[in-house]
């Protein structure tokens, strides 16, 4: 059995993670025995609800305290590269919530050590999205049509930031010294992710981001990414300025088209149609599965010793990425990538 620590206690921990962890394909295998968090009312809500936990008010204490095999970071994004240096030097392997880093630099900075480290321990990061049965769908159909071009769509549609559980009721998503940004960084580095995973780093990125219904918000509340391939462009477009929550997305091809609606997902081929059904990928009941899945493919390369560099270099480059979109969104400009690995 392994044993971890949590670190932070927030929403994504105690509505995704830890019940992830108490799933019955996860409980015989791995368990969190302790927590962290620097919030003493974080803490002392969490305690209510997993009263088994070990809570602590730094992981310095946590970890002269506790014998554990791992930490899962899900505390806000400026404090992932410290905690994973941490956890590095400790020899722990590491779980992580996205993004991996605050900015460019740290990402390279963390991704080295990491890579310096592969031969002896774990690092997953939290792209749960890859493992949804729909997004599967999708990177096959584009595999399929390798060599052909085609243009992908994303489209993400909600009604505000999320509020999360802070106890004083503060939205650290508004912030940008500690979100790095809006519903770009917040929901569109899954779908950077994504696009990583399903054809590679584009050659080119454009982005646009804009206020269109929060005017005190401190970020952008809408935003739109152009990625630009060789032979294929992909459109990512966000927004927290919706009348309702929903999800789309699309492959169009002179090879075929996969459209999905948010209830189905539609295949056209040699005119032939094929209706198959999917979960939702804007209703968060089933997002614990799908943590489960992460958490598996985590607990099983440690296992078995199959550390490797690939979650690392997903991980770089998805921030890569998205230092690129605010880049491009600030300046007005076209970003072109180099063959930076």
């Amino acid at each position: 059995m392994l044993r971890g620590a949590i670190i932070g206690v927030g929403k994504i921990a105690q509505t995704g993670h830890l019940p992830a962890f108490n799933d019955e394909r996860i409980r015989n295998r791995a368990e969190i025995v302790a927590a962290v968090d620097t919030n003493p009312e974080s803490r002392r809500i969490a305690a209510h609800q997993f009263p088994h936990l070990h809570f602590y008010a730094s992981t310095e204490e946590m970890l002269k305290q506790e014998d554990i095999d791992f930490i899962d970071i899900c505390t806000t994004p400026p404090s992932h590269g410290e905690l994973i240096e941490a956890a590095a030097q400790t020899k722990l392997h590491i779980l992580c919530e996205k993004p991996f880093a605050a900015s460019v630099q740290e990402a390279a900075h963390i991704a080295g050590v990491l890579r310096g480290m592969h031969n002896t321990l774990v690092f997953m990061p939290c792209h749960q999205y890859r493992y949804s049965v729909l997004w599967q769908h999708f990177r096959s159909f584009l595999h399929e049509l390798a060599g052909s071009g085609c243009f992908v769509q994303f489209d993400v549609f909600r009604t505000e930031a999320d509020p999360g559980l802070s106890p004083d009721g503060s939205v650290w998503r508004l912030d940008p010294t500690v979100g790095g940004g809006g519903i770009l960084a917040d929901t569109g580095v899954h779908y950077l992710y994504l696009t990583l995973w399903m054809m590679g780093m584009p050659l080119k990125v454009t982005a646009r981001t804009h206020s269109l219904a929060f005017k005190g918000y401190n970020v952008e509340d809408t935003a739109t990414v152009v990625l630009e391939f060789e032979k294929s462009l992909v459109e990512i477009n966000l927004t927290w300025a919706a009348d309702r929550r929903a999800n789309s997305a699309r492959v169009v091809s002179k090879g075929g088209s996969l459209v999905y609606d948010g209830e189905s997902l539609v295949t056209f081929v040699e005119n032939k149609k094929e209706i198959l059904v999917v979960p939702n990928a804007s209703d968060k009941s089933h997002y614990v599965s799908l943590y489960v899945s992460v958490i598996s493919e985590f607990i099983e390369k440690i296992r078995s010793g199959a550390a490797s560099t690939a979650q690392i270099d997903e991980a770089y480059q998805s921030a890569r990425l998205l230092h690129a979109c605010y880049t491009s969104a600030k300046t007005g400009q076209t970003v072109t990538l180099d063959g930076e690995s």
